[in-house]
């Protein structure tokens, strides 16, 4: 399937929102979750063995805003399911490419979950394909 063309859009409504903190002057990728409830289930992800995590890119065409870039990021257990679609900016995007990890906070900027070490060929492989649509735009 063409990265540009999603079968169906309403599987790509943003869940989440996304900043771009920094620690020790280095940038990391952070999606905010305002559901304090969530915070418990979190907990329960620490130091579980059956977690299993997967990032993948996507590019959506939409009338009014042209191409935009996004991502879902699926986190699994053997107990729980969490899934998040965000649009990025590019700065969120440059961090998770140079530290390929993704932070989880709340809307104090706390933290309630890491993920060290994502694989994302996937989502650099469509921000260059995003890239390629920007210049055809031009």
């Amino acid at each position: 399937m063409p990265l540009d063309k999603m079968p169906n859009s309403e599987d790509f409504i943003p869940t989440h929102k996304s900043t771009t903190l920094h620690i020790n002057e280095m940038p990391v990728a952070c999606i905010i979750d305002a559901e304090p409830k969530n915070k418990f289930r979190y907990d329960s992800l620490s130091g579980n063995t059956s977690i299993r995590a997967s990032l993948i890119g996507f590019l959506n065409k939409d009338e009014e805003f042209g191409l935009l870039i996004g991502f879902k990021l699926k986190i699994q257990t053997n107990d729980d399911y969490f899934e998040y679609t965000v649009y990025p900016n590019d700065d969120l995007i440059d961090a998770i490419i140079l530290q390929e990890s993704i932070f989880i906070i709340n809307e104090k900027l706390e933290n309630l979950f890491s993920l060290p070490k994502l694989m994302t060929d996937q989502f650099v492989k469509t921000r260059s394909e995003y890239n390629k649509f920007q210049n055809m735009l031009k």
